[in-house]
């Protein structure tokens, strides 16, 4: 008897021994250590840093990944993903959390940008180049009191990565200095194998094309970025600075209130990029607001002359002044926290017009006070914004994007609420149908419930974009429920570690031996 313990004392150090070889050799924990001596780190759910770093934007779609690894070099992003392909387990890429579609997390293994926080800016050059982890509150902080500013997000909590490759409008910029994907001038971006790739436009000018506007988390990691800065028009003003309004009309006609401010932007606007828009409509049982956030590049001399024939109507707007702001003040003014205290679903419409149909079904679309259920639509207004148009950003005859919002708190009414923005865009999509006023919706407001969401988000690119992503990445790596897949993928990405399987194989062996031997 004594003999048989013996004989499976042996057995059991040998088998140890060798899951503990595996257990070195294990591809996973190799990565994490690396990761973590350069001074990165990995956050699982028992981490106190955990729940900080992976909640989303969006509250309606949160999921909690196993893992979050964030490299602190390029290098280990290049390592973590030649190390997690060649296993076949996916990721999702996180940059500043504010996907609308939730894509940037899934319940696996999630790789976060946040550590790549390189950022410089060369005023003599008129450029920035910033890594993948940069906000842009990050940059507008560096900007502040210069005479520049650069296209970026109007909440400056969005991270520069996930905005400039889905497009990237700026309400307050774009008519002036175009899209984010308009002023890139080169990606350095790793590939699902780790290797590390430029696109400019002589350098993979496919690629290049593919990510101003077609990329949204396809393609590969975007590493690092340079893009355009701009002098503002009226330079003789302090330290960067646009006039700015913050017009509001209460408990009015509010159909004439827009049709007033369409009067002025197809007479006056349309012709001079100079001014910009982001407009809000609610409409509530006891009383609605209008309310229209303009800025104007240029001298406030011209002030009047311009903006008299609008604001001098009736009903007028209620009394305002006109201010001097900077980049980072006007973010600061029209930023949504993150994350937003409600729960939230916002949607798009990418349009060339809003058509008296469109009108009727903005002012029907109405809160429901019984659930506490908050409605609105914002428009954002871009005619002549798409400076570059040879981009993969698919509307460049747009005017507007209308875009229906819902805020709750109550998780219980999720169904209801998501029922109320989804009905509101249908009804919007089908006014708009017989002018084809609404060609599609606006990539960076992805919506999970879009239908023909190929068609809505790339148009005419969409066989372009399949034809490129099958260049760069074969095996549809870099997969999410509404990613670009590339032709004839041979992807058979599993959640399943090799190595681990054979580490389970012992275990079970050990413990298969241990229960013989006790039960002799």
């Amino acid at each position: 008897m004594i003999k048989s313990y013996i004989n499976v004392d042996i057995i059991l150090i040998i088998l140890l021994s060798v899951h503990t070889i595996y257990c070195q050799d294990d591809p996973l924990t190799k990565l994490e250590s690396t990761i973590i001596s350069h001074g990165g780190q990995v956050l699982r759910i028992t981490d106190s840093q955990y729940h900080a770093a992976a909640i989303l934007h969006n509250r309606v779609i949160q999921t909690w990944p196993n893992m979050l690894i964030r490299p602190a070099t390029f290098d280990d992003v290049s390592l973590a993903l030649s190390t997690l392909s060649s296993l076949n387990i996916p990721i999702r890429i996180m940059g500043g959390r504010h996907s609308y579609g939730g894509y940037c997390s899934h319940q696996g293994i999630v790789t976060d940008s946040v550590l790549l926080k390189g950022l410089k800016i060369d005023l003599q050059s008129e450029t920035v180049t910033m890594e993948a982890g940069v906000l842009w509150n990050d940059i507008y902080k560096v900007l502040n009191g210069s005479e520049h500013i650069i296209v970026g997000g109007l909440c400056p909590a969005v991270g520069v990565v996930g905005f400039t490759v889905g497009g990237g409008y700026n309400a307050m910029y774009s008519r002036s200095y175009g899209y984010a994907s308009d002023n890139v001038l080169n990606f350095k971006m790793a590939l699902y194998n780790g290797t590390i790739v430029t696109a400019s436009s002589t350098i993979n000018p496919d690629l290049y094309w593919a990510l101003r506007g077609g990329g949204g988390g396809n393609f590969g990691f975007v590493l690092e970025m340079t893009q355009k800065i701009h002098r503002i028009n009226q330079t003789n003003l302090p330290n960067g600075q646009y006039l700015f309004l913050n017009l509001t009309w209460v408990n009015t006609d509010i159909r004439k209130a827009l049709n007033n401010w369409f009067t002025f932007i197809k007479e006056v606007v349309d012709f001079d990029t100079r001014i910009s828009f982001n407009t809000i409509v609610v409409i509530t049982n006891s009383g609605n607001f209008l309310t229209i956030w303009c800025s104007f590049n240029g001298p406030e001399v011209e002030f009047n002359s311009i903006f008299d024939s609008w604001l001098s109507k009736d009903p007028k707007p209620n009394p305002y002044n006109v201010v001097h702001y900077a980049q980072i003040d006007i973010a600061r003014e029209l930023a949504v926290p993150f994350p937003v205290p409600k729960r939230e679903h916002v949607l798009s419409a990418m349009a060339i017009n809003i058509t008296d149909a469109m009108l009727d079904v903005i002012l029907e679309f109405k809160p429901n006070s019984t659930h506490q259920i908050d409605a609105w639509t914002d428009f954002v207004y871009l005619h002549n914004a798409n400076k570059d148009k040879n981009t993969a950003f698919a509307f460049p005859n747009i005017s507007f994007d209308i875009a229906p919002g819902v805020s709750w708190l109550d998780a219980d009414f999720d169904p209801l609420a998501l029922d109320m923005a989804q009905t509101m865009e249908r009804k919007l999509i089908d006014a708009a149908a017989s002018t084809h006023s609404i060609p599609g919706a606006y990539l960076n407001y992805i919506d999970p419930y879009l239908p023909n969401w190929e068609k809505m988000y790339y148009r005419n690119n969409w066989e372009r974009l399949r034809e490129i992503n099958t260049k760069y990445d074969p095996t549809w790596y870099f997969r999410f429920p509404q990613g670009i897949p590339p032709y004839f993928s041979e992807s058979n990405i599993s959640n399943i570690n090799n190595n681990n399987i054979i580490v389970m194989a012992i275990l079970i062996i050990i413990l298969i031996i241990q229960t013989f031997y006790l039960n002799q």
